[in-house]
């Protein structure tokens, strides 16, 4: 397990906690004891961090992590390795995390906060169904009955598609499908699908219509989960 227990999403503040959080990723090989080395370790993304191989995971984006460090790909290399070998002893981030939703500087949780009461979700953790608990099919059913549309209407790929959309964003939100496959679903590719839901989410913030709507299958999801 990558935090050592149960999966689950977790928002992370990328300025102050994404170079941490990939940090103490990487070092669990060393942490578990299975290796000395971190570079002999074969299961990890960090082989490709450091140039050692093909990344194995296609469109693998470590921009951000070597943005923390340089503009120049091998100096970004080379200082990121050392700033593992001098965090060797790294503890577990996701302790520092709000009621293990989101983790990052305290600008970061207040946002997170505001709007988790903003959508009459700050009942205690444990009252609720947990996050990844869903299924796609279960997403879509709950949009298809509130607004009283064909599942068709949802998957159709029509400009304006609000349905799509929305049942987009809740199954990113609500379960644990990857993107890559939410993509497969909907026939887009995964980049496109993290672009809608970060549009998607935006709308929510800014348009009471988008809101409204959202607020509405939350309602829904969270009455069939009690």
């Amino acid at each position: 397990s990558i935090f050592q227990g149960r999966y689950k999403s977790i928002l992370v503040d990328e300025d102050s906690y994404a170079l941490v959080l990939s940090a103490y990723i990487h070092l669990n090989p060393l942490r578990a004891g299975i290796v000395e080395n971190i570079e002999d370790y074969p299961f990890s993304s960090f082989l490709d961090y450091m140039g050692r191989r093909n990344p194995v995971i296609k469109k693998l984006d470590m921009s951000l992590i070597f943005s923390k460090f340089s503009n120049n790909p091998r100096e970004a290399q080379k200082r990121y390795k050392q700033f593992i070998i001098e965090n060797r002893d790294l503890k577990n981030p996701i302790e520092k995390s709000y009621k293990n939703i989101a983790l990052g500087s305290e600008e970061f949780i207040e946002k997170i906060k505001q709007k988790i009461e903003l959508l009459g979700e700050n009942r205690e953790i444990s009252q609720t169904r947990p996050v990844s608990a869903y299924d796609k099919d279960e997403i879509i059913k709950i949009v298809s009955d509130c607004f009283h549309i064909e599942k068709d209407r949802i998957f159709k790929k029509q400009k304006g598609n609000i349905y799509r959309q929305l049942a987009i964003y809740l199954i990113k939100r609500y379960t644990d499908l990857p993107l890559r496959e939410i993509g497969e679903l909907f026939n887009m590719d995964y980049t496109s699908v993290s672009m809608m839901v970060k549009r998607f989410e935006k709308k929510i913030n800014t348009n009471k219509e988008m809101l409204e709507m959202f607020k509405k299958v939350v309602e829904k999801i969270e009455e069939e989960s009690r």
